[in-house]
Formats: structure tokens, C-alpha cells, sequence
């Protein structure tokens, strides 16, 4: 369990503080202690209001974020963990927003209800999401290669102990083989780069006497390669040519019948990867 480290002040049944009535009517509520020595009671009612609020938050942001809440003066943290917990408290609501949310709002909570994001969601920490946007929701973060704090995100520390997020800009996802014998050698967040199967072919030149025409060439291909003719003559083919008037060449191009580009891909759509961090 999450440990809080901000304890409420003086909430004994018997604790010397003054009732709630006496309080209100103390002209110091307003003004403070100027002169003078504050009661005992006044100063533990003063000290209890403050610290009761700051107890209860610190023990909000714990529960919802499962993180410790240490006294260490560290806003920066504590603010992130804040924002974690009240992300894990609303926005996992049908419309977190309320009547009064703006269509682009609505849109947002809609589409995290959609894909069951925040607290009791299916989705454990550290999980990658396809996300429409360019900005994640509050909770979550950029698949973006970039690192991050153990101290403030200790789950999704427990998901990626390097404390760096992998880099899914640009990339597809591939189930890892776990010896299945397909992607053979791969380890867990490995990245693979791009290949294609091999495509191979062959061609052959043999010179052949005819008498009638002297030496003739008979070209034979197989596989990718295929006959071509250079420089406007007829070229030769794999029956004898009665008539080498050009330059013989053989030609490969993919993009005669396929599309071509400077890499390997199927069909796409791009989304933003994110991941759930708290």
C-alpha cells in the first residue's frame, strides 16, 4: 500500500482544539495573530484545518496513483502525481466534462470511454494505445523513445525498467515469437529493420555459328529477368535472331508492376502511440 507522509494535525476525539463555532467568531480568522500569545486551542485549530485538507489530498493522490507521497518539498512531483490521480478519478467517466463540455472535450471523453482509458480499465500500466491526437491525455505519454522518472511513474518503471519509452514514431508493432519459430532470436522491445524476400533470377549468353548469318547470340533468362531490346535494335531472343542490328539488354523494374517507395509497408493509417503511465 502506498505510503502518505502528510498526517492531519490534532484529530483525537480529545484533542485540544477549539469548537468550530469559536473559531468563526475570532477576529484573528480574519486578521491573524498580531499581538499578543494565541491560545494553544486556537493555534491546534489553525494548524488542524490546514493540515486535515493537506492529509486528505496527499491520501487522495496515493490511492489513486499507488505511489508514496513523501514530505521531501518536492512540488514538481507531487503536482505530476496529482495530475495522474485525478485523471485515474475522471476521465475514465462516459463524459468526465459534464453537460457544459465543448464538442472537442466531449469528443475526448467519448473516445476514452471508448477505449477504456484510466482507472478500472482493462488496460494495465505501460500499455501502447493508437490515439487520434497529438496531445495524450492527462495519465498518459508519447511512445517517443524518451525517458522518463521511476519516482514519478513507478508502474510504468515496473513495464520499462530501462526507464526509457520505446520509440513507436513512424513504426509498426510485431507480435514477439516466443519460440514459435518465425521471427526467430528477436528479444522484447527489440527493433527490427525493414527487409523484403529475396528475388532472384538468372540469364545466360551462348554465341551459336550459322552459316548463313555467322556467329548468332542466343539469350536465355529465368526468374526476375526478362528480354529487352537497347538502343532501337531487335536483340536477340532464345531462338536463334536472323538480324543483330541493336545492343542487347535485359531490364528489372519493380515499378513497372508494383508501387514503389523508399521502404517496405502494407496499407496504413497513422495514430499517435501513447502509454498508460499511472
Amino acid at each position: 500500500m502506498a505510503t502518505n507522509d502528510f498526517k492531519a494535525f490534532a484529530t483525537g476525539a480529545n484533542a485540544n482544539v477549539m469548537s468550530q463555532e469559536e473559531w468563526e467568531a475570532l477576529p484573528e480568522v480574519v486578521n491573524g495573530f498580531t499581538s499578543g500569545k494565541a491560545s494553544s486551542a486556537q493555534v491546534n485549530k489553525a494548524l488542524r484545518q490546514a493540515s486535515f485538507v493537506a492529509a486528505a489530498l496527499a491520501q487522495f493522490v496515493a490511492k489513486k496513483t499507488d505511489s508514496d507521497v513523501r514530505d521531501d518539498g518536492d512540488i514538481a512531483a507531487f503536482v505530476a502525481k496529482l495530475t495522474s490521480g485525478f485523471a485515474a478519478q475522471y476521465l475514465s467517466r462516459e463524459n468526465p466534462f459534464g453537460d457544459i463540455a465543448a464538442d472537442g472535450e466531449t469528443a475526448i471523453s467519448t473516445a476514452l470511454a471508448n477505449l477504456g482509458l484510466g482507472e478500472g480499465s482493462a488496460l494495465p500500466v505501460g500499455v501502447p494505445v493508437p490515439w487520434p491526437s497529438a496531445t495524450p491525455p492527462a495519465g498518459w505519454l508519447k511512445c517517443n523513445g524518451a525517458t522518463f522518472t521511476a519516482a514519478l511513474y513507478p508502474k510504468l518503471a515496473l513495464a520499462y525498467p530501462s526507464g526509457k519509452l520505446p520509440d513507436l514514431r513512424g513504426e509498426f508493432i510485431r507480435g514477439w515469437d516466443d519460440g514459435r519459430g518465425v521471427d526467430i532470436g528477436r528479444l522484447l522491445l527489440s527493433s527490427q529493420g525493414d527487409a523484403i524476400r529475396n528475388i532472384t533470377g538468372s540469364t545466360a549468353l551462348s554465341l551459336q555459328i550459322e552459316s548463313s548469318f555467322g556467329w548468332l547470340p542466343n539469350v536465355y533468362n529465368a526468374g526476375a529477368f526478362t528480354y529487352a531490346s537497347v538502343g532501337g535494335g531487335r536483340g536477340a531472343t532464345t531462338v536463334q535472331s536472323t538480324s543483330i542490328d541493336g545492343n542487347l539488354g535485359i531490364r528489372f523494374d519493380a515499378s513497372r508492376s508494383v508501387p514503389t517507395a523508399s521502404e517496405n509497408r502494407p496499407r496504413n493509417i497513422a495514430f499517435n502511440y501513447i502509454v498508460r503511465a499511472a
